[in-house]
């Protein structure tokens, strides 16, 4: 990932973005990393896949609990606790 500071950013914005368009650009202020730049579906497809890893994660971990045997709550109370009629 190329790496700039954040004055040479400003001073030339336009070519920063052209070039986060095709590789993400990480902007520094006084050495340290602040912000990246990249192409808009880019981070729409890693926030998606950061999504899809955090739901896998969450899924494994209440199947964990279930196989301990941890006590669960059936969909019908949980709807009924929160004002929902589901038949």
């Amino acid at each position: 990932m190329t790496s700039i500071p954040s004055t040479a950013a400003r001073q030339r914005w336009a070519q920063t973005i052209d070039a986060a368009r095709r590789t993400p650009i990480t902007i520094t202020e006084h050495g340290r990393e602040t912000v990246v730049v990249m192409d808009v579906e880019l981070s729409r497809r890693a926030l998606a896949a950061l999504e899809d890893a955090e739901d896998a994660a969450a899924a494994e971990e209440a199947a964990r609990a279930i196989a301990q045997g941890e006590e669960t709550v059936p969909l019908s109370a949980l709807a009924r606790e929160l004002g929902f009629n589901i038949g």
